[in-house]
């Protein structure tokens, strides 16, 4: 959707809003920030972000402080923890399920953990519309529901389904705070922000806190740039072969940033992108995009059966197993006054089933060979491989040369071989990137031609080298404070 397609179509929407109790105030405001971003917002930000050595120590011990759950017993570094990338920790749940329990036993979220590394330095604010990506962007969480880093801290501990404070079916910060106050953390906490700091508001209180965590994201400890990617920019280190080549095709460079295009592209790009100018600041390998990739369900997906609201009044799945992930519609929908997929006017942002792309950075660090990750919003992918695979192939069944066709009315009737890939979670033509599985090129844009995902043209090697190349992108290769060799 381009950005006059969007002008119009939330046009068409906030002329019907005035039947929309609340909603007719909120139209000047929406337009304006949906259709019309700040023009000092960029898709790619300068990444320098501000820390506290005594903040981000006390950031520190509250994401390890276990004593802030309920019952007790989970901290932030439960699901994101730094052997992994700060991602979840646990081998065989990533690779049974993919979304992670809570604190209470059979609970469990809806999507993964995303990692909490790079955070800080990603688009923030309420997702709006960027013409220059062509896609919403900003917002953190896989559904951009948290307008910062502080707010996506806050939003852990009040979850029925994560940490569960809560009180008569309630967040209760007020639990948070007490259990800081009283804890392991409770001292340094006042050291930093003052012995008298706990007789401030709760709400006060617990934004420090949630400042506090971010901070500590923000540091070196968290976010250090220090993989084989960053010192092969240094001149600190050397490629091999493979991963030269898998820079090449993510970034369909040959000098892997700027220069002359490769003739074979994976659009990596489109959604993990960096800049044409290193001088802007350490690449993130993402520029905060939301786009609906075809991703199939995950069938072990444990929130589907998460249909009891006696035992989880605030947290249940009431679909069961028709539940459906729209991502950033599930929460930009609803902030308008309006439900995803509404039957009446359909999907005039063009967002349903859209889903962050996140950071690259350390999206192959495990803390030994054998140990499992699992890929996309929902878990359902289990390596790096099956991920580059899916990019390559998705559109494609098992006779050579057949495409699916997902603008189709029935994309599968009449197809002679079998399909390669289960059909997406959410198979809307509206959203879903490259729904025709045109090929680099039959676009007229040659292989650096745009969103042409799902049928890729890619060799078997030319897919483990895109895989060699992105596990170049964990941290811990070197150590910046180490002397440099004469």
């Amino acid at each position: 959707m381009n950005l006059s397609a969007a002008s119009y179509t939330l046009s068409k929407m906030l002329s019907r809003s005035s039947q929309l109790s609340g909603f007719a105030g909120a139209s000047a405001f929406l337009l304006a920030l949906f259709v019309s971003p700040p023009s000092h917002r960029q898709s790619i930000p300068p990444v320098s972000p501000p820390t506290s050595p005594n903040v981000a120590a006390l950031g520190e011990l509250l994401f390890n402080d276990t004593t802030l759950s309920e019952p007790g017993g989970m901290a932030c570094v439960s699901c994101h923890d730094p052997s992994t990338g700060f991602s979840y920790p646990e081998s065989g749940v990533n690779f049974v399920l993919g979304p992670v329990p809570g604190i209470v036993p059979g609970r469990f979220g809806n999507r993964k953990p995303p990692s909490a590394a790079y955070t800080p330095y990603l688009l923030t604010g309420v997702p709006y519309y960027d013409s220059n990506v062509q896609a919403y962007v900003g917002g953190l969480f896989w559904d951009g529901r948290a307008s910062d880093t502080v707010e996506q801290a806050k939003a852990p501990f009040l979850n029925p389904n994560e940490m569960n404070n809560l009180l008569h079916n309630v967040g209760s910060p007020d639990m948070v705070v007490e259990k800081v106050k009283n804890g392991p953390s409770g001292p340094m906490f006042m050291l930093v922000y003052g012995v008298n700091v706990f007789q401030k508001p709760v709400s006060e209180v617990y934004t420090l806190i949630a400042q506090a965590i971010s901070t500590f994201e923000a540091s070196p400890k968290v976010s250090p740039f220090t993989s084989k990617y960053d010192a092969y920019l240094e001149g600190k280190a050397t490629f091999t072969a493979q991963e030269l080549l898998g820079l090449r095709l993510a970034t369909g460079r040959w000098n892997g940033r700027n220069g002359l295009p490769y003739p074979v592209s994976a659009h990596c790009m489109d959604c993990h992108a960096i800049s044409s100018d290193p001088s802007q600041g350490p690449d993130l390998w993402t520029n905060s995009c939301y786009a609906n990739l075809g991703v199939p369900r995950n069938p072990n997906n444990p929130y589907y059966t998460m249909t009891d609201p006696t035992n989880n009044p605030v947290g249940y799945n009431p679909l069961g197993y028709d539940f459906i992930d729209f991502g950033l519609g599930d929460f930009l929908y609803p902030l308008m006054g309006l439900p995803p997929a509404d039957l009446a006017e359909g999907d005039p942002l063009g967002i349903d089933g859209t889903f962050k792309a996140p950071s690259l950075r350390n999206v192959d660090k495990r803390p030994r060979q054998a140990f499992v990750k699992s890929y996309m919003h929902n878990g359902v992918f289990k390596s790096l491989k099956q991920v580059v695979h899916f990019y390559n192939t998705r559109n494609l069944t098992t006779v050579p040369g057949e495409v699916i066709d997902f603008t189709q009315p029935d994309p599968y009737a009449n197809l002679k071989g079998k399909p390669l890939w289960p059909p997406p979670e959410w198979p809307s033509p509206l959203t879903l990137i490259n729904p025709q599985g045109l090929r680099g090129g039959d676009d007229k844009g040659g292989s650096m031609g745009n969103e042409q995902i799902g049928n890729l043209g890619l060799t078997d090697y030319q897919e483990n080298c895109i895989v060699a190349f992105l596990k170049t992108l964990s941290d811990g290769y070197f150590d910046p404070r180490a002397p440099e060799k004469p």
